[in-house]
């Protein structure tokens, strides 16, 4: 794959999926050589939040390459036939592929590409004449064509940054180390599918018998996964070519409409979770002594230290309390924000500010950065703007047609065809009069 010494035809940052498949989608095409440089020394999705049980909200069909090209060795599927599961797999159904499974199968995957560099840390990306100089702790890179795949990072509450990490710490760590919490007070804050995940399994005892547990959300209500055939569609092609057009106010306004699409709770886990509040009215010796679920409220302070006075808000009556707690899991999501190791580069990139505190940098709509450097060099954004491209650049249901927008900007032709696909729901792109049919 290497082309003389350290030049490289594109260098991907980081091993997520976007940049997965990226690779896998380059590598029958003979024109391109590409390195996957990732800091970690294995290659493990979510770690922190491969929950036992924990299933996909998207279907494994959305994998790194099928959407984009079916016949790929790369697929769900192949890596079925690979482990000798596909009729098994088949017979029970693909409809709830649990994330341990998903995480072994982008392991899979990576082993098979073999050009992933693991233990590569990305310390710096400078300019050097008319190319890139892609810095780590271990060597430097000379590369034209920069992809960056690192993903997002844990949204934290200003009140919780500064907490004791062992104590006040976000959903994705919960499973870094081993958690001993009997006889603790936990309260978890957020309504989304981690929250509800962890939530059960603390009801369940997962990490001892706890004195209390409280659940926490600023949302009306526990509210499902929006999951329609109709609401899907925000997550065709022709949907995020739509809402690249629109104005920024708009892109907005529409974002908060889509919450529930992309972070509402799975039926199936709201409804064991209500079966297992049930239960402990029959056989409360077997779950925490007191357990309270708190809808439509705020944590806005925490106050004092073990235990923590946790402040809170009911945002329709405006009543203020303070609820006592030994550990806290923030459940609050995720946010984009610009990779320290751009700083050399950052005064020649654009950015927006997005909801939720993100922080994005403006992507055409080939997602190539919009950057005032030498012509011949390229940054391409994977999974870094959800604001421009919207709902589904986060998620998994576009990746592979994303990494082949990028993949056809890079070698200047259509290797992969990312038209629109059909559809129910006419979105009509100003300008080109393109709508789904």
């Amino acid at each position: 794959m290497l082309k003389h010494g350290n030049s490289v035809d594109v260098i991907a940052i980081g091993a997520g999926p976007a940049n997965l498949s990226l690779a896998a989608l380059a590598a029958p095409i003979p024109e391109i050589s590409l390195r996957i440089l990732e800091s970690s020394e294995t290659l493990r999705w979510h770690p922190g939040l491969l929950l036992d049980g924990a299933v996909m909200q998207t279907s494994p069909l959305k994998d790194l390459v099928t959407p984009a090209d079916p016949t790929s060795a790369y697929s769900f599927l192949a890596y079925l036939h690979d482990k000798r599961r596909i009729y098994q797999a088949i017979v029970r159904g693909l409809a709830c592929v649990s994330r341990s499974e998903f995480d072994d199968y982008l392991r899979w995957a990576a082993e098979k590409l073999a050009n992933v560099q693991f233990g590569e840390r990305v310390i710096a990306v400078e300019l050097r004449d008319e190319s890139f100089d892609v810095i780590t702790g271990r060597r430097n890179y000379q590369t034209s064509t920069a992809v960056l795949g690192v993903g997002r990072v844990p949204s934290i509450p200003d009140w919780g940054r500064n907490a004791p990490p062992n104590e006040v710490f976000h959903s994705s760590t919960l499973l870094v180390q081993r958690r001993e919490l009997s006889s603790k007070r936990v309260v978890v804050v957020g309504g989304g599918q981690s929250g509800a995940e962890i939530f059960l399994r603390l009801l369940r005892g997962a990490y001892g018998p706890l004195e209390a547990l409280t659940w926490v959300t600023r949302r009306a209500n526990i509210f499902a996964l929006e999951d329609s055939p109709f609401v899907n569609e925000w997550f065709l092609p022709q949907y995020g070519g739509w809402f690249f057009e629109q104005s920024e106010s708009t892109r907005k306004q529409i974002l908060e409409r889509q919450s529930l699409a992309s972070d509402g709770v799975n039926s199936a886990t709201l409804r064991t979770i209500y079966s297992a509040l049930y239960d402990r009215e029959v056989h409360r010796e077997s779950y925490p002594a007191h357990v309270e679920i708190r809808v439509d409220t705020t944590a806005d302070e925490l106050r004092s230290v073990c235990p923590f006075r946790l402040g809170l808000r009911q945002q329709t009556t405006g009543i203020c309390s303070e609820h006592v707690a030994d550990i806290i899991v923030l459940a609050t999501g995720y946010r984009t924000e610009i990779p320290s190791f751009l700083e050399p580069i950052a005064s020649r990139l654009a950015v927006v500010s997005a909801p939720g505190g993100s922080r994005e940098i403006v992507v055409e709509e080939d997602f190539s950065a919009r950057f005032d450097g030498p012509e011949g060099c390229r940054l391409y954004i994977q999974n870094g703007a959800r604001f421009q491209h919207g709902i589904a650049d986060t998620n998994l249901s576009l990746v592979p047609w994303r990494a082949s927008t990028v993949l056809n900007s890079i070698i200047g032709r259509v290797a992969y065809d990312c038209g629109p696909a059909t559809g129910a729901v006419k979105w009509t792109s100003a300008g080109r009069g393109e709508s789904s049919r």
